[in-house]
This record gives C-alpha cells, structure tokens and sequence, in this order.
C-alpha cells in the first residue's frame, strides 16, 4: 500500500474521529488503548510538533488503514472517513 501523503501520520483527535465513522472508537482514550494492543502503530511526534495535540505520538496512517481493512472495510469507505488530502 501507498499513502501518498507527506506525513504518513494522524494526530490521536484526528485518529478517534475516523474511527468514530465506523462505530469503533469514540474517544482519544479508546485510540490509546488500541495503540496499547498493538493494533495502531504509533511513532513519536517530533518536539516542534507536540503543540497541536496534547499527546506526544501519532498513529501512523498504514497501521489504521490496515486495522479497518481487517475489519471488513472497503477502501472506498476508508477514503471517506480519512481526513481531507489524505488517499491510499
């Protein structure tokens, strides 16, 4: 798979609202937990970033597209629910 995306990365908010549109996660807390079982893969945000989000780490975006393809969804469905400028 191509992310053709400069950043490869969500932020934990951006991550809880795409998993919201498939009734999974709702919550910056249940995005953590997934991290946490290893189904998301976060990395580290670098320090001049950290200002955007109260969280120190991203979900890189090839670890969520994965997870919901596990799931059943279709790459149409996933498209729709990632933010905006962002295709796989």
């Amino acid at each position: 798979m191509i992310i053709k995306n400069s950043s490869h990365t969500l932020t934990l908010e951006q991550t809880a609202r795409v998993l919201e549109k498939f009734n999974i996660v709702f919550t910056v807390e249940g995005v953590k937990t997934k991290i946490q079982l290893h189904q998301l893969t976060a990395i580290s945000k670098p320090y001049e970033d950290r200002r955007y989000s109260g969280y120190p780490y991203l979900v890189l975006i090839s670890s969520l597209v994965d997870y919901l393809r596990d799931k059943g969804f279709t790459d149409d469905d996933i498209k729709d629910a990632l933010p905006d400028g962002i295709e796989i």
